[in-house]
């Protein structure tokens, strides 16, 4: 095994920003007592986000009481599941169709642009740097100065507050022991990743004696998570989210670009030759996961940093099992990148109607968290529960998603040392035969950082597109991409579709995108 590569610095947080607050409920308070014994009301917080656990948060359960312990502020939480965003966006959009918001929570789909212009969160500006100094600070001003661009009132407020990376957060993989066993090498150029696709489908690359269930390649529903087959070209593209760019100069949406046009029939002809899964848009994210999970599928795009979790079920079906990370392949006439945002979403707001108390409180929970004196805590969670002590040194429990709270407070900002260290965190904690697993995924996850390029449109903001809806929701693109990979539509409906979208919408928005961009750039 080689030696581990690791960045230098205090404990981080867990892998980037898989774990999100999470909360609900109505603020109130409990009598607790304080060091010099005064009876203190403590402020309970309902913080609705991402719970990668099947538990509620309560009151007086051990993690908000741990909370209450380092910060004096507690949360609780009902269970709400994630699902990609899907289950989680319809129940808050529930709760906030009845005016009664929760007091801190994650908005979704682009809903924080309206929220503030119905004056329905609070403007952040003036509250941040004094009562979140430490979240303040570790945010790039770049990155402030988008967020204010994004104010829809155009005055240049702070609305939200963003989940930050610094580092190349997506990459692209391929299966080096398929690589082997068909005796090829990592593919540099396009036409190289096609004969390994060709290969994998031929030779029985996963070595089972069945040289017809292996998947080269695959998607999720909606072309999701299939970017790998559209950096190549040189395509702003975020989850199979297109994004926007500066093509010849301006900053355009690279869905209406030649780039676009060029992958997708690149795509459609992987899925014609069955190189591309053809079930690739019926795949949810639980299917997707089975076929990397069950030794199916040769090469995908995912988060890199989380390499280990999908080596730990793989090599229970396949020990020798090896990940490598795919470059970005030379394609003629393009120039390829893996897609990099430091503002990877929107990430908290906080309810106006609540108080200011409420917003001094939610902002002082926040800035804990992005505190790096306490980033150990804020990664171990709570002994007992999240980790215990051995040897004198904190180590890490398994996962248990039925009996452990979610560890919901986690920093908004994370870069390649942080990132680094998390990893190493966990190496130390590991059960030997998980080690080489994260050394596995810290080599693609170093070798990945090269290949992401911000992008202009980094931090666009949702306002561009009010009043047209189905721009925003990428309907006509979803459409059209996916009848175009399937067949459905010869190549040549590209054009249509160009012009179908600048007619309902997407010359306009590109006006609003443009001065946007010019005003940032300034």
């Amino acid at each position: 095994m080689k030696k581990t590569v690791l960045g230098k610095g205090l404990l981080a947080l867990t892998l980037s920003a898989t774990l999100i607050l999470a909360g609900c409920g109505t603020e109130e308070k409990q009598t607790t007592g304080t060091a010099d014994s005064t009876p203190k009301e403590t402020p309970y917080l309902e913080v609705w986000g991402t719970n990668t656990g099947t538990l509620p948060i309560e009151k007086d359960g051990k993690y908000s009481q741990f909370l209450v312990k380092n910060t004096g502020i507690g949360i609780f939480s009902p269970y709400v599941p994630w699902d990609g965003g899907n289950t989680y966006g319809q129940k808050l959009n529930t709760r906030i169709a009845t005016g009664d918001l929760p007091d801190l929570f994650l908005p979704w789909g682009g809903i924080e642009a309206q929220l503030a212009a119905q004056g329905a969160i609070a403007d952040l500006t003036d509250y941040l740097p004094k009562y979140a100094p430490n979240l303040w600070k570790r945010i790039p001003e770049s990155v402030w100065k988008k967020v204010k661009a994004s104010d829809p009132s155009g005055k240049g407020k702070i609305y939200y507050i963003p989940l930050v990376q610094l580092q190349t957060y997506y990459g692209s993989f391929i299966r080096q022991d398929w690589l082997d066993q068909v005796g090829l090498k990592v593919p540099t150029t396009k036409d190289e990743y096609v004969s390994a696709l060709k290969a994998f489908k031929e030779k029985d690359a996963n070595g089972n004696g069945d040289p017809n269930d292996e998947i080269p390649t695959a998607g999720r529903e909606a072309g999701k998570w299939m970017d790998h087959l559209f950096a190549m070209y040189g395509i702003a593209m975020f989850e199979g989210n297109p994004h926007w760019d500066l093509y010849d100069g301006k900053l355009t949406y690279s869905a209406v670009t030649k780039n676009m046009k060029a992958a997708l029939e690149f795509a459609h002809s992987l899925y014609e030759s069955k190189l591309l899964d053809n079930n690739t848009f019926l795949n949810k994210s639980a299917d997707w996961l089975a076929k990397i999970q069950s030794d199916k599928l040769g090469s995908w795009f995912h988060i890199s940093e989380t390499a280990s979790s999908r080596l730990e079920a793989l090599v229970k079906v396949d020990k020798d099992a090896k990940l490598a990370a795919l470059p970005i392949l030379k394609t003629d006439g393009f120039q390829g990148f893996t897609t990099k945002m430091q503002i990877n979403r929107p990430n908290w707001v906080i309810a106006s109607k609540k108080g200011e108390q409420t917003i001094i409180n939610a902002l002082k929970l926040l800035d804990w968290a992005n505190d790096p004196k306490y980033m150990d805590k804020v990664m171990l969670g709570v002994e007992g529960m999240h980790y215990e002590i051995k040897d004198g040194k904190p180590v890490l429990m398994a996962a248990d998603p039925a009996k452990q709270e979610t560890p919901l407070i986690v920093s908004v900002i994370s870069d390649q040392a942080s990132v680094l260290k998390a990893l190493e965190f966990k190496m130390n904690a590991a059960a030997p035969e998980v080690k080489p697993l994260l050394q596995q995924t810290v080599d693609v996850f170093l070798a990945n950082q090269p290949y992401g390029k911000e992008i202009a449109g980094d931090g666009l903001p949702a306002s561009v597109y009010a009043g047209f809806p189905d721009i925003q929701s990428q309907t006509l693109y979803q459409e059209y991409m996916s009848k175009i990979i399937l067949g459905e539509f010869p190549i040549s409906k590209f054009d249509e579709f160009v012009d179908k979208w600048n007619k309902t919408g997407g010359e306009e928005v590109t006006k609003r995108a443009r001065a946007w961009y010019e005003s940032v750039s300034k």
